[in-house]
């Protein structure tokens, strides 16, 4: 009984103290995100440019409705540099109405202003590979690579965002983006840029069993350093900054990009 007097205090101790913590980081970040909710990243930059930082978006859908791709799809078009982004949208075969999707999303949004869009379909039954996001991002990323035909010499001026088929970005996110990888002199091989998420759209009116999701920016030349994504996992963010790290034999930096975004459940 004395041990359990000292020990079970402690215990709360610790998660009181951890919680403290994580309270004191997340309203460092509510501050940050205030303070930048106004401001033009795209001033910060985009005269000063040695060469023009491009993007690579990449969507990865199954049995998600259309319109809950194109509300999400919508806000890349939305986004200030949108001629700069190249929108890929992956699909998996076992899709329903996959063609269909398609044809009505491109119709939808060909003419928005992005550089340009690629869509993908992600066979079924490929070696070593199973069904999800890890597999759709690898083959629609890698199929896009080979379609834009980038060279090494650009590789570090091209950063990928990959995210589900429920997310919002503000429309200062590719130029945040931009903006914080240029002020810190285009570390490409060291660090992942991540956004602050908000999850969960109109959580009040949705049922309990809901889908978390996550978003992983990074660049192009460490994405091809690390072979991309391994399409033998489910989910691609811890999957990538693991192999990522492996590969480049040194701990990966995760920087915040100071404008959040919206992460809703598709279940």
């Amino acid at each position: 009984n004395t041990i359990a007097y000292y020990l079970l205090p402690s215990i709360q101790g610790v998660f009181v103290f951890m919680w403290t913590i994580i309270s004191i980081l997340a309203l460092k970040n509510a501050v940050i995100l205030y303070w930048n909710r106004s401001r033009d990243f795209a001033r910060d930059y985009v005269d000063n440019e040695k060469a023009p930082i491009r993007h690579i978006v990449a969507i990865s859908c199954y049995k998600e409705p259309v319109d809950l791709i194109a509300r999400s799809i919508q806000t890349m078009a939305d986004q200030t540099l949108v001629h700069r982004i190249t929108m890929v949208i992956s699909f998996e075969q076992k899709t329903p109405d996959k063609e269909k999707k398609c044809e009505i999303l491109n119709e939808m949004f060909e003419k928005c202003g992005f550089e340009r869009m690629i869509f993908t379909i992600h066979p079924y039954g490929m070696e070593n590979e199973i069904p999800g996001k890890c597999s759709n991002s690898n083959y629609g990323l890698r199929t896009a690579i080979k379609e834009i035909d980038i060279t090494d010499d650009e590789m570090d001026n091209i950063l990928v965002t990959t995210c589900d088929a429920d997310s919002k970005f503000p429309p200062q996110y590719t130029a945040a983006l931009s903006s914080k990888y240029l002020k810190e002199n285009r570390p490409a091989l060291s660090t992942i840029y991540q956004l602050p998420l908000f999850y969960n759209w109109k959580l009040d009116s949705l049922s309990f069993a809901t889908r978390v999701t996550g978003l992983l920016r990074s660049f192009l030349i460490l994405a091809k350093k690390g072979d991309f994504v391994h399409p033998g996992y489910q989910m691609d963010n811890i999957i990538c900054l693991i192999r990522w790290m492996g590969v480049m034999q040194r701990r990966l930096r995760i920087s915040m990009i100071p404008v959040p975004v919206l992460s809703g459940p598709t279940s």
